[in-house]
């Protein structure tokens, strides 16, 4: 049972990490746009089937991410320069484009793609014995990576200009165009970096478990889920929510099931906002 346990926190950790550049990518698309990006998991999703065709050509993992990361982001441009910069004054119009477009993406996706399941190759097959215990050593490389790829999103808001000028426009918008800011800039900024974390989460998703082109939808309701826990606007609230999903999802299933499990992240959600509505670490 320890080394169910063990391997469960590990495989919570790994997920969570991964959940956690879904609702980075989310947290930051919202701050500043005021948008919900529905279709941000069908993002995660093309970013793994990139992956998958590099990788199928032989590039090495490590550079497939790399290069879905910057194909997503690229991606992401597009969509705020010719779709959501226009669409951003106006909620329900950005609602239904986003919505229509996770359905065209998943649709072609179907037909591009087919149902069948892919998997991406593995980071690792090997195990490493600690304190008695089996740990696969696959789970340490996905947290590393992620881990490594949040850090440099978080030293990019924190130590950059533009990154410090997107986190003025998160917080005061009107105050941040009046210091000379560019709020469209702004926006292409964040939803780039949104679609390349979603990316680099997919791709990591994708060694570990399998893909397919409705992987986007599970990762989409994590996201969401996490960003109204952790609190919006809350990069530290966004990690703790999103550990503590990927901890409640994984030792869960052990314990009580796969069933039971889907429905805790909910009710801890529930929970959090009739005590807390602004989640854990929101502000009013």
């Amino acid at each position: 049972m320890a080394d169910d346990a063990v391997q469960g926190a590990l495989n919570g950790l790994a997920m969570g990490w991964i959940y956690i550049l879904i609702a980075v990518g989310l947290s930051l698309i919202f701050g500043i746009m005021r948008i919900v990006q529905f279709a941000h998991g069908e993002i995660y999703m093309l970013g793994a089937y990139l992956s998958y065709y590099l990788t199928m050509s032989r590039a090495p993992l490590v550079l497939a991410i790399v290069v879905s990361m910057v194909g997503m982001g690229a991606a992401g441009y597009l969509l705020s320069r010719f779709f959501f910069r226009r669409l951003r004054d106006q909620p329900h119009l950005s609602i239904v484009f986003s919505l229509g477009l996770l359905l065209i993406l998943q649709t072609s996706a179907v037909i591009v793609f087919g149902l069948s399941e892919r998997s991406l190759p593995r980071l690792s097959d090997t195990t490493i014995t600690m304190f008695g215990l089996r740990i696969a050593t696959e789970r340490l490389i996905a947290v590393g990576i992620s881990v490594v790829v949040m850090g440099a999103a978080l030293l990019f808001l924190k130590r950059t200009r533009f990154g410090l000028a997107l986190v003025a426009c998160a917080q005061n918008r009107e105050g941040a165009i009046l210091q000379g800011i560019d709020p469209d800039k702004i926006a292409a900024i964040a939803m780039v970096m949104g679609c390349a974390l979603a990316a680099a989460g997919g791709t990591v998703a994708g060694s570990i478990l399998k893909l397919s082109p409705f992987m986007g939808g599970e990762a989409l309701s994590k996201g969401l889920v996490i960003v109204v826990l952790g609190g919006m606007g809350s990069l530290g609230g966004t990690v703790a929510a999103g550990l503590l999903i990927g901890l409640s999802d994984s030792l869960g299933q052990i314990y009580f099931g796969a069933s039971i499990a889907s429905m805790v992240p909910l009710l801890l959600v529930i929970g959090l906002l009739l005590v807390k509505p602004n989640g854990l670490f929101g502000h009013a």
